[in-house]
């Protein structure tokens, strides 16, 4: 009991040190209103050049028609694109801490007005101020991508703003992920397994960390999609780096590099961007072992 209260002390502590933010349906994006006729020619624009996300070049032009619809509209399918693609332009393309966070923290932002375009969940969370993660049973299959999308973005962003940042969200996020685990446990090549897979290998002990459980919702998102090499990229430098266990590091990572990227079609770009981080970590490999 003495140990619990000396975690629940810490923890109020640190939690009144967090990172804050402002939610994104308080942001307002200038941006001028298109026709019909300019729309349809943007969101053609946007997803031939997200076609190439894999180039940062690309991703860059794609998000700034995304944002475009978006401030014109309220589109939630540009919204979602936005939130998906900062996290992208953040995980897969940049280097510099302060810059990966400013772009998981505008893919938040975006996420969470794709789901402000729930009217229920609108009016609770923003007319009413309930908390998000008491009003996601509200959120549905059709809300999944932005839920998804803005949890992840909040985890990275939490997770490199301090411990006193990942302790404030940290019931939020979990709560996210499982609402989509509810709608679509296979959503997004078995999105939901790895999130915990990574959650469980990152967190420590009194966090609910345990490579047992992480390990197995790891194989739990091979199986649903075998060819998503993010999965066997995360296993290697979650899962494998985190045990000491080099073989099985070098083995899922010469996988990621010996697999046909364009085997699924639709993450081709994703793909890619994975055997760039593969190389990069064998690269590493002598520091890390």
């Amino acid at each position: 009991m003495k140990n619990l209260l000396v975690l629940l002390t810490i923890s109020l502590l640190l939690t009144s040190c967090a990172t804050s933010r402002i939610s994104g349906w308080n942001k307002i994006f200038g941006g001028k209103a298109l026709s019909k006729t300019e729309l349809s020619k943007e969101m053609g624009l946007a997803k031939k050049h997200w076609a190439k996300r894999d180039s940062k070049e690309s991703l860059l032009k794609s998000l700034k028609s995304f944002e475009k619809i978006a401030n014109s509209n309220d589109s939630y399918e540009a919204m979602t694109y936005l939130s998906r693609g900062y996290y992208l332009l953040a995980d897969g393309h940049l280097e510099n801490m302060d810059e990966k966070k400013k772009n998981w923290e505008i893919g938040i932002t975006w996420g969470e007005k794709a789901m402000a375009t729930n009217p229920e969940f609108k009016k609770r969370v923003i007319d009413n101020g309930e908390k998000i993660e008491d009003v996601l049973q509200y959120l549905e299959r059709g809300q999944i991508e932005a839920i998804y999308w803005t949890a992840v973005n909040l985890g990275k962003w939490g997770k490199n703003s301090g411990i006193a940042t990942v302790l404030k969200y940290k019931a939020q996020i979990k709560k996210m992920i499982n609402r989509v685990g509810e709608l679509d446990k296979n959503f997004f090549y078995g999105a939901f397994d790895r999130y915990w897979g990574a959650y469980y290998a990152v967190a420590p002990g009194f966090a609910g960390g345990d490579m047992d459980k992480s390990i197995k919702s790891f194989n739990n998102a091979v199986k649903t999609e075998k060819y998503y090499l993010g999965n066997y990229v995360l296993i290697a430098d979650y899962w494998a780096k985190k045990k000491g266990d080099k073989e099985l590091f070098i083995k899922n990572l010469n996988k990621v590099l010996k697999m046909n990227p364009n085997k699924v079609r639709e993450i081709a770009p994703e793909n890619k961007i994975e055997q760039r981080k593969a190389k990069k970590l064998l690269s590493k490999i002598d520091e890390l072992f």
